[in-house]
């Protein structure tokens, strides 16, 4: 069926040449007449264009005898080299043929200034105008002369005109046998309006104007209000609420341009489309490279409505990707960002472990091990001493001993005269004599325990051999504790180290899942040469919900892969009161280094005045400033703890010491109220009215 829509064209076109010949005179004069003004004047034009390389000749049947020797050693001021192709009134243009692609590119290599196209035939010419544009066979932004016909200037042919604005349409009155020299008007045609403009009327015999028929006309757009897509990017593009306007580099840049260009930059922001994901590649042509098997999806909106040609440019932190160059044109790098990860920032601050971590715990082990061994000392010194000065050891190890005595009979506890010679005892003078400080295991371990914490004995021990042991632990202690004290205040005095996340070796090592906000960053790490940053590509998300990213990064959920001057604002704009940004981190090697650029119109006619602006405003150092402006309130690093600072958090760890006190104290509170009233009061000669009857049966009979 397109063939059959091709052959129709061209049967119409031939009726219409037929027609037109027809009405003119029953004979070819006016044809003739039509051929020579053309010839000439196509003369005139290359002559005024002053060709330096190159130029091309593209024409039909009808107009290929206008092109014969005279012409072209008449038209130029010196020998040029040119491109002539002759063009079937049935083939279809929007999918040529092998010879015409091959043609095209010659063209094209040779960067020829100027390029003539001669085709009678309006649709055929109209479907070769978009197999330009998409594929870029031929540079938009050189000099074109085409026929002017009325259906090159359809609705859908709007986009095309904004960008071949060197082109020159030449208009046949038959009447009045002259031609019109006419092209698009600009910068109207930025604002949706397509005006043909008319430059001159040309006579046979008058000469032509090169400087007014091929005047530049991107130098200066008359204050045209040119739509700019935004998309809020610190440091590039931010919105601030003082003067309610967008500030950043790239608005910075733009406003340069404006004012260099003389238009008026009109920023919005696009909405969401209904689908988020959308094909490259525009019309499927079948013999350029790519565009068949492209099936290549952006995230990035702003691409989005550059390629609808609902904006003229496009800001907001732009990276230079190949994939982008398929639908629009991108500018010469304005920056370089330093692409890398926002990670989770672990410490190693165990506040309430702050009293344990002065010893490691082989130094715990001996400190309680030589605890328990010098009370041990302590008693069996003081047992030894019982047997050298007292004669008897009855009250030592008791524990240990075999229990010899005869158990008394049951009968016997409630017999009254027992109680009562029970209650008259009285200790003698042999049993009243005061036991010494480590006479009982219990007390050995405690006193021993108290020294160690600085607490002073009661009273000292009436032994000498306990009295000297006693003076060479209190030194073991004071070298302990001294030791202890030392390491405790270099930690109280010296912040806890950080843990941190700097490679992306380390960043798979830990097991947090990368995440990007585009896919183009992601198909970035997948085409990578590095095995690594491939791993890191296929476990990598792209996500769009942006609320909770940094209360998720902190969780360690993911980490968020985009330019460190971003990930900085993340980290101060969270930091402010919920205190998540002190617990993120920067990964300091930068993945990679990209070029920010700004997005164009595919073909656009201001990206050499754009890409001049931009390096004229990068070599007078206004970009550096800009830059260094937009981010002295983003700090590179988290500010660093003082470290004489003293705070809750360090001193937490005392609270934690007392807490554990008042637990074992209780628990030993609740043991003893348990021996009392399941052991004490269980006791036969218990009574409540006469307590001491218990003990002085206690002190007779201990065992």
């Amino acid at each position: 069926m397109r063939w059959l829509g091709v052959l129709a064209g061209a049967y119409m076109s031939l009726t219409f040449v037929t027609g037109f010949i027809s009405i003119s005179s029953p004979t070819h004069l006016h044809l003739d007449t039509y051929e020579l003004h053309l010839k000439q004047l196509l003369q005139r034009i290359l002559w005024s264009a002053n060709v330096k390389r190159c130029f091309g000749v593209i024409t039909d049947d009808l107009h290929y005898s206008i092109y014969d020797r005279r012409f072209f050693e008449a038209a130029g001021r010196q020998v040029v080299p040119f491109f002539v192709m002759r063009i079937n009134a049935s083939e279809d243009l929007a999918r040529p043929t092998r010879r015409v692609e091959l043609i095209l590119k010659a063209i094209k290599a040779s960067d020829c200034e100027l390029n003539v196209i001669t085709i009678l035939n309006g649709w055929q010419m109209q479907r070769f105008l978009r197999y330009i544009y998409a594929t870029r066979s031929l540079d938009a932004q050189s000099k074109f002369i085409l026929l002017h016909d009325s259906r090159l200037f359809e609705r859908d042919m709007l986009h095309l005109w904004s960008v071949f604005l060197g082109t020159v349409f030449l208009k046949w009155e038959l009447d009045d046998s002259r031609f019109i020299i006419s092209t698009i008007a600009f910068p109207e045609i930025l604002s949706g309006v397509l005006v043909v403009k008319n430059i001159a009327n040309w006579e046979m015999g008058k000469s032509v104007n090169g400087k007014i028929i091929f005047a530049d006309k991107t130098s200066n757009l008359y204050g045209a209000s040119v739509p700019v897509a935004i998309s809020e990017h610190v440091p590039m593009v931010m919105w601030l609420n003082t003067t309610n306007s967008y500030q950043g580099v790239e608005v910075e840049i733009m406003n340069a341009l404006g004012k260099a260009l003389n238009f008026q930059p009109t920023y919005y922001k696009p909405n969401q489309s209904e689908n988020a994901d959308w094909a490259l590649g525009g019309e499927n042509y079948g013999s350029t490279e790519g565009f068949s098997e492209n099936e290549t999806s952006i995230d990035s909106l702003l691409i989005e409505e550059v390629a609808s040609h609902n904006a003229r440019f496009a800001i907001g932190d732009l990276h230079q990707f190949q994939v982008y160059l398929q639908s629009v044109e991108l500018s010469l790098p304005h920056n370089f960002d330093c692409l890398t990860f926002l990670t989770p920032e672990s410490s190693t601050d165990n506040s309430w472990q702050t009293f344990i971590l002065p010893f490691s715990g082989g130094m715990w082990a001996g400190v309680l091990l030589s605890l328990f061994i010098v009370g041990t000392v302590f008693y069996g010194i003081s047992f030894l001493n019982a047997i050298l000065t007292r004669g008897g050891s009855t009250g030592f190890f008791r524990c240990l001993r075999r229990n010899c005595g005869v158990p008394l009979d049951p009968k016997i506890y409630r017999r009254l005269s027992f109680r009562i010679a029970i209650a008259r005892c009285r200790p003698s003078k042999e049993s009243r004599r005061p036991r010494d400080l480590f006479d009982d295991y219990a007390n050995c371990i405690l006193l021993t325990y108290s020294m160690l914490l600085y607490v002073a004995l009661p009273r000292m021990p009436r032994n000498w051999p306990l009295r000297v042991l006693t003076g060479w632990y209190w030194i073991y202690c004071i070298l302990l504790v001294a030791t202890y004290r030392a390491s405790f205040t270099a930690i109280l005095a010296n912040p806890a180290a950080r843990v941190t996340i700097d490679t992306l070796e380390d960043l798979l090592l830990s097991h947090i899942p990368p995440s990007a906000g585009v896919s183009e960053n992601r198909q970035f790490f997948l085409d990578a040469n590095d095995e690594v940053a491939r791993k890191v590509g296929q476990k990598m998300e792209v996500i769009s919900q942006m609320e909770d990213l940094t209360a998720r990064i902190a969780k360690g959920q993911c980490a968020y892969y985009d330019s460190e001057f971003f990930l900085r604002y993340l980290r101060v704009a969270d930091d402010s009161g919920s205190g998540i940004g002190s617990t993120l981190h920067i990964m300091k090697d930068c993945v990679v280094n990209m070029p920010v650029v700004l997005a164009m119109e595919k073909n656009s006619a201001l990206r050499k005045r754009v890409d001049s602006s931009i390096q004229h405003l990068a070599e007078g150092g206004l970009i550096t400033k800009w830059l260094k402006d937009a981010i002295q309130r983003l700090p590179a690093e988290a500010p660093a703890q003082q470290e004489a600072l003293m705070n809750l958090q360090k001193f937490w760890s005392s609270f934690v010491a007392l807490i554990i006190g008042y637990v074992v104290s209780i628990i030993i509170l609740m043991a003893e109220r348990w021996h009392y009233k399941h052991i004490v009061m269980k006791h036969p000669m218990f009574d409540v009215y006469n307590r001491s009857l218990y003990y002085n049966f206690k002190r007779i009979y201990p065992d």
